[in-house]
C-alpha cells in the first residue's frame, strides 16, 4: 500500500503515470465524473488552508467521491493517541490526506493507518506542490521535460526539497539560488542535500542572476513559513530574514529582458519573496499553477485508488 509522503520511494514510473493521469482527467473530465464512485477521502488540517482543502474536496467530487473536512483542533485529535484515531478513521475511508506541522507526525499516522496517506504538506516535504509544479511546466513550454530549467529563488524549505526529488527523478535542470541550509533547519533533509551534491543537473548558486540567463521558469515561495508569518514573538528573525533575503526577491529588475514563466505556489506575500508587479506581469503563470493543483490532486487520487491497484 503506497502512501504519498517525500515521494523518496516513487519511481520515476510512478511520477510520470500520476502526471500523466492528471493530463488525461483535466482534458477528459467527463470520461471520469464516476472514476471514484462511493469512495471517500478524509481530510485532516493541522496548519491552516486553502488550495489545499479546495483542491482535494472539489477533485473527489468531480470523480465521483466524497470528501470529508476534519480540523485537528475542534477533533479528538488532540485528546488522543494520534495512532489510535487514524487506525479508528481508516477504517471509515479510502484514502487520508493530512496537512501537518510535523512529517514525524504523518510517519505515525502511516503506520496506524490501513489506507493510502497523502501529505498535504509538512515542515519538510510538499510532494502535491511539486507534482502541480511539473505539470505546469510541461503546460506552459513545449520542450521536453528533461530539456527545461527551473530556477527556484528564496529560502530552502518543504518546497524546494520536494523539487529537488522530482528533479532527481524526472531529469530536469534545477537551480537552487539559495542560502544554504543549516542542518537545524526545521525543512533539512539529508538525502536531498545529498542529492544538491551527487546530481550534475541540480546545483547551487549565491544569487539568481548567477543562473536566470538559461532559465525558463523562475519559481519562488514564502521566506517565513505561514505559521509563524503574522507571530509577534517572531518579528525581529522576519526582520533579519526580509534584508538577509532581498536579492533573493522576483521583481521587475530580476526578470527584465528574460524569457521565462514566473512561478509561485501561494499564499503570496507582496513585496516579501515577490513583488506585485512580478505576480501581475504577463510572463506570470501563477494562478494557471494554482489552478493545476486540482487536476495534479485528481491524477494522484486516481493512480492510488483506481490505477496503482
Amino acid at each position: 500500500m503506497p502512501h504519498v509522503n517525500h515521494l523518496k520511494d516513487f519511481t520515476t514510473q510512478d511520477l510520470t503515470d500520476i502526471l500523466s493521469w492528471a493530463k488525461t482527467i483535466k482534458d477528459n473530465p467527463d470520461d471520469f465524473r464516476s472514476a471514484l464512485s462511493h469512495q471517500s477521502l478524509a481530510m485532516l488540517f493541522q496548519k491552516t488552508s486553502t488550495r489545499t482543502r479546495v483542491s482535494f474536496e472539489v477533485a473527489m467530487t468531480e470523480l465521483g467521491g466524497h470528501a470529508l473536512f476534519l480540523d485537528w483542533q475542534s477533533s479528538n485529535f488532540i485528546l488522543t493517541d494520534l495512532a489510535y484515531e487514524i487506525e479508528y478513521l481508516s477504517r471509515n475511508v479510502q484514502v487520508i490526506m493530512a496537512r501537518l506541522l510535523h512529517n514525524s507526525d504523518f510517519l505515525t499516522m502511516a503506520a496506524a493507518s490501513q489506507v493510502p496517506m497523502i501529505n498535504g504538506c509538512c515542515e519538510r516535504y510538499h510532494p502535491c506542490q511539486a507534482l502541480t509544479d511539473v505539470l505546469t511546466m510541461t503546460e506552459h513550454s513545449d520542450k521536453p521535460l528533461e530539456t527545461l530549467h527551473l530556477l527556484y529563488t528564496g529560502v530552502q524549505n518543504n518546497v524546494s526539497n520536494s523539487l529537488v526529488l522530482m528533479a532527481d527523478r524526472l531529469g530536469f535542470s534545477l537551480t537552487l539560488a539559495t542560502p544554504e541550509p543549516a542542518e537545524n533547519q526545521e525543512s533539512f533533509d539529508a538525502d536531498l542535500q545529498a542529492m544538491i551534491t551527487n546530481n550534475p543537473s541540480i546545483v547551487q548558486v549565491a544569487d539568481p542572476r548567477d543562473a536566470i540567463v538559461s532559465a525558463d521558469f523562475i519559481y519562488t515561495d514564502t521566506w517565513i513559513d505561514m505559521q509563524y508569518f503574522n507571530d509577534p514573538t517572531k518579528h525581529a528573525e522576519k526582520t533579519a530574514l526580509v534584508a538577509q533575503m532581498q536579492r533573493f526577491q522576483i521583481n521587475a529588475d530580476l526578470v527584465a529582458g528574460h524569457e521565462l514563466k514566473i512561478m509561485h505556489d501561494m499564499p503570496i506575500h507582496n513585496d516579501y519573496e515577490i513583488t506585485e508587479t512580478a505576480v501581475r506581469d504577463p510572463r506570470s503563470i501563477i494562478f494557471d499553477q494554482a489552478a493545476n493543483r486540482l487536476h495534479a490532486q485528481k491524477g494522484l487520487l486516481y493512480w492510488l485508488l483506481v490505477a496503482n491497484t
